[in-house]
């Protein structure tokens, strides 16, 4: 299979189809983030990954591609509770809008798109599957999360699979869809039942633990038992000498609005770009001391001990409270061991790029179900 990533991003994607075990070739990697180009070829620097605008596609260049696959994770802060909201007006928009005109003139045979919760409740989408609807597409619609596949991490994202209604491969699990002007009761929120296993994966989806939910609730605290605690994710402890626990101004400030879990729990916050910068709903934060209180209860104490705000610092800092480094960020979204950033990226500019990019196996295992049938597992 040969495969085109747009927004290609730090190859995210990449190491999806990589996890999923389908032969495959990446013929293009096309990003405009220099910073994100340089450390997507330091991990695959036999792909052509070069710095463009998408717009500076010509159809010519991507029919020589002779891609069966396109893939693509477009600029999600448009359409992020965080961001504008402002869809219509964002210029980030415009190139999703152009890769649109690419699928109506070319027709790749499959499509993967990813993108973050809310996507599909905007013009954006509903042109998306205009597009799909009137090439002959049939696709499916999902709204998962890590959790669902044992890690510890709340990171819902909205994904379509596509596929041209000419291959035979595929087509058994694309159902094709009449154009409408919701879209609504399409859009699954649990993994395909069908969904086969994994190649070397011991995730509960695989081992079967977890099908017999179908309607979990907003938190999908269902999958909680099923899930590794936060432990399985972190680094050793010697490599984060250099990194100081929330200092005191940051603790008064927003000690109220924190999301602390511990090691031993089994559920974080979802990690943006932002994280680190900003500190509200941006993602957890790691709590290394062994009180036996938790983050709530000393929360709780805290809100009790306004009047005193000598009290209130020493509850928050017993808790000897900590950012998630990088490669913990990169493992809970589970990128491989072997993945690595150059060492001049630094440690902002990598949160930045890990909270713009994918969970690798969500994506893999959405590969392996929707598109096994037409490229063959490797044998090697």
């Amino acid at each position: 299979m040969r495969v085109l990533e747009l927004y290609s991003g730090i190859g995210g994607m990449h190491c999806a189809f990589k996890m999923s075990q389908l032969d495959f070739q990446v013929v293009a990697a096309i990003d405009i983030n220099d910073t994100a180009n340089r450390v997507y070829r330091a991990n695959f620097s036999h792909t052509h990954a070069p710095n463009r605008v998408l717009e500076s596609l010509s159809i010519e260049e991507v029919t020589s591609f002779t891609a069966d696959m396109w893939s693509m994770s477009p600029p999600c802060q448009p359409f992020t509770r965080l961001g504008n909201q402002k869809y219509e007006e964002d210029n980030r928009s415009t190139s999703f809008f152009y890769v649109l005109g690419l699928i109506a003139a070319i027709r790749p045979k499959f499509i993967l798109l990813e993108n973050v919760k809310g996507f599909e409740h905007t013009e954006p989408w509903r042109q998306f599957l205009k597009v799909l609807h009137n090439c002959g597409y049939r696709y499916q619609q999902f709204l998962l999360t890590p959790l669902q596949f044992g890690v510890p991490n709340c990171r819902l994202r909205y994904y379509l699979v596509a596929s041209s209604s000419s291959d035979s491969a595929s087509s058994g699990l694309f159902a094709p869809h009449v154009h409408d002007s919701s879209h609504a009761n399409t859009i699954h929120i649990v993994p395909p039942a069908d969904l086969p296993p994994l190649p070397g994966c011991e995730c509960p989806v695989c081992l079967g633990h977890v099908n017999h939910i179908t309607k979990p609730d907003e938190n999908f605290d269902e999958y909680l038992p099923y899930c590794r605690p936060i432990s399985d994710y972190l680094t050793q402890h010697q490599q984060h000498s250099n990194l100081d626990f929330l200092d005191d101004s940051c603790l008064r400030r927003y000690f109220h609005v924190l999301d602390i879990v511990r090691p031993c729990d089994h559920k974080s916050r979802c990690f943006t770009k932002g994280y680190q910068k900003r500190i509200e709903g941006t993602g957890s934060v790691l709590q290394t001391a062994t009180d036996p209180l938790t983050g709530e209860e000393i929360n709780a104490q805290w809100i009790t001990a306004r009047s005193d705000p000598e009290t209130q610092m020493s509850l928050a800092k017993r808790l000897q409270l900590r950012f998630f480094h990088s490669r913990e960020v990169a493992n809970l979204l589970c990128f491989p061991q072997t993945y690595t950033f150059p060492e001049d990226v630094t440690e902002k500019q990598r949160i930045r790029l890990l909270g713009n990019s994918v969970n690798v196996l969500v994506v893999a295992h959405l590969i392996h179900w929707a598109f096994g049938g037409f490229s063959a597992q490797k044998t090697d």
